[in-house]
């Protein structure tokens, strides 16, 4: 795929000697949203920690904008615009939501100068107020008083603070009543629509084939299917007999 601005090619990745990931590849299009779908253990985490430069890949090649980032270290990547919201949220619960939005600004300082840090920080501020304004009335609460939906807008709200070009969610409706989940989803297509590009890790389908443009499976750490969201939701039931995945339609507004 020619003008990717993510590419991982032929990664293989694990722990302690252990093989998780067996040379999977992925491509992400400027402005395009990827699901990354599979069973619990099939690897997608794994996947996302390589990407977001937690994880050093034992073999394969991860690229950004073109320029290979193998190499490069989580805090550098944030800075180049590649931002994780990971699973678990990692808020720090002793600080107000504010303190946690900005911390997720501080990869900016590697960016730009002093004087548009301080622009970009105003902005990102804004944007993350008005996408989620339960954020801004409650902006001096400790992030542990909130909701665990409220924690998870506030923590694609803190990656939205580093103007990402490139926003990796892990499991972003993990644990999450299907309303908030729907909740959620709204704010990405609004994230969408602004041109961010997005790599979206779910264990269910249904909703993450609703709202991205293609998606690949995996399987015991192996890219086994890829393919349009349409084509994928045509055959849901292969999706659920055979790579153990659940469609979870009940109570979910697509």
């Amino acid at each position: 795929m020619s003008g990717s601005v993510l590419a991982v090619s032929a990664v293989v990745a694990g722990y302690a000697g252990n093989t998780v990931l067996k040379e999977v590849s992925l491509e992400l299009s400027p402005g395009e949203a990827v699901a990354v779908l599979g069973a619990n253990g099939a690897g997608k985490s794994t996947l996302m920690k390589c990407v977001a430069g937690l994880l050093r890949p034992w073999q394969g090649r991860i690229s950004f904008e073109g320029r290979d980032i193998t190499a490069v270290p989580a805090e550098r990547r944030a800075g180049l615009g590649l931002v994780l919201v990971p699973e678990g949220r990692g808020l720090f619960t002793t600080l107000t939501i504010e303190e946690n939005l900005l911390v997720g600004a501080t990869c900016l300082n590697r960016r730009t100068s002093a004087s548009e840090v301080s622009r970009m920080v105003a902005a990102g501020l804004e944007r993350a107020y008005d996408l989620f304004p339960v954020l801004k009335s409650r902006r001096h609460d400790l992030a542990s008083k909130l909701s665990g939906g409220q924690q998870q807008m506030l923590a694609i709200a803190r990656a939205l603070m580093a103007h990402p070009k490139v926003l990796l969610l892990d499991e972003p409706c993990l644990g999450l009543a299907p309303k908030i989940g729907n909740d959620v989803y709204s704010a990405l297509r609004v994230l969408r629509q602004q041109g961010l590009s997005l790599v979206v890790v779910e264990e269910s389908t249904r909703r993450a084939l609703g709202f991205v443009d293609r998606a690949c499976v995996l399987k015991l750490g192996r890219k086994v299917l890829e393919d349009s969201a349409a084509k994928l939701t045509r055959d849901e039931q292969l999706l659920e007999a055979y790579f153990g995945l659940t469609t979870e339609a009940r109570d979910i507004t697509l």
